[in-house]
């Protein structure tokens, strides 16, 4: 006689046993570990994003401002036509680039720059008459230089014949947190110097020597003391290249981030700080310098 399925014993069921209860616990780890990996691999990546898209932006935003301000160099308003010579003449005839290897004594000085005796980054100051449809126009109606304070007047004559001339000092500085940057100061009294772009940790300029023979041959790129016309305000240097050396905001890197990068002379370097670094390069032709 069967008996009733509530009075079978129990002796018959069964729990896990301890070997079970160890391989669940060891998959589940692993299930769980897997997790996590993948979380702290994906938070590094975003962060290495982040990081490059900070120093793209940046670099972007320096090497934009260098190479508009270039594309100025050296222009000037004609005044009238030489038959001697076929030429125009011109309010403003000076140089229009001037650079330093070694820096400016005084970037903000009101007077003509001057290379300081050592220092380990460059400096170039761009030179070109402003006008209100060339510069960003100051409240006062005047032009304005790289950082908007209104130029100065240098024309002697009434104001239909003002002449602005802008010199716009490029050169890298550190902040008050210890973070170098790029800076521009103006000719104006009182000159200051003010911060355009952080992160800017280094910057090679090169300047592009034309052929004598052809001016819109570019023959090599020098540095500016390599210049072979100082003596005459670098009249042959009708292009400048600029490579802006850029450093990550904050320490991103880990020990199983790549850590070397390209300096601005295309050598290998290695990051030992844990901050991520990269270089950028423009070229740009001073139009107002080509001969057509």
């Amino acid at each position: 006689m069967r008996r009733p399925p509530h009075l079978h014993s129990r002796s018959g069921q069964r729990g896990l046993s301890i070997i079970e209860v160890l391989v669940s616990l060891v998959i589940g780890l692993v299930v769980v570990g897997a997790v996590l990996l993948s979380y702290i691999t994906s938070g590094q990546t975003n962060r290495l994003q982040a990081a490059y898209s900070q120093m793209n932006e940046e670099a972007q935003i320096g090497l934009g401002i260098l190479s508009r301000d270039l594309l100025l160099a050296g222009y000037a308003r004609p005044t009238g036509w030489d038959p001697v010579t076929f030429k125009f003449g011109r309010t403003y005839s000076g140089h229009a680039v001037f650079g330093c290897d070694t820096g400016f004594v005084a970037a903000n000085a009101t007077t003509a720059v001057t290379c300081a005796a050592t220092g380990s980054s460059p400096a170039i100051e761009v030179v070109y008459e402003a006008d209100v449809t060339n510069t960003v126009p100051h409240s006062s109606g005047a032009p304005s230089d790289c950082l908007g304070a209104a130029l100065v007047d240098q024309s002697a004559g009434p104001p239909a014949t003002s002449i602005y001339i802008a010199r716009n000092r490029y050169y890298l500085a550190v902040s008050s947190l210890g973070r170098s940057e790029l800076h521009c100061a103006g000719n104006n009294a009182p000159a200051t110097g003010g911060a355009l772009v952080d992160n800017v940790e280094g910057m090679q300029i090169l300047y592009g020597e034309a052929n004598p023979a052809d001016p819109r041959q570019i023959t090599r790129y020098v540095s500016a003391a390599n210049v072979k016309d100082l003596g005459t305000d670098f009249a042959y240097v009708v292009s400048v290249r600029v490579c802006l050396l850029m450093r990550s905001a904050e320490p991103v890197l880990t020990g199983e981030d790549p850590a070397t990068y390209s300096d601005c002379d295309s050598v290998t370097q290695t990051s030992t700080d844990g901050f991520a670094r990269r270089a950028y390069f423009t070229t740009t032709a001073l139009r107002n310098k080509m001969s057509f």
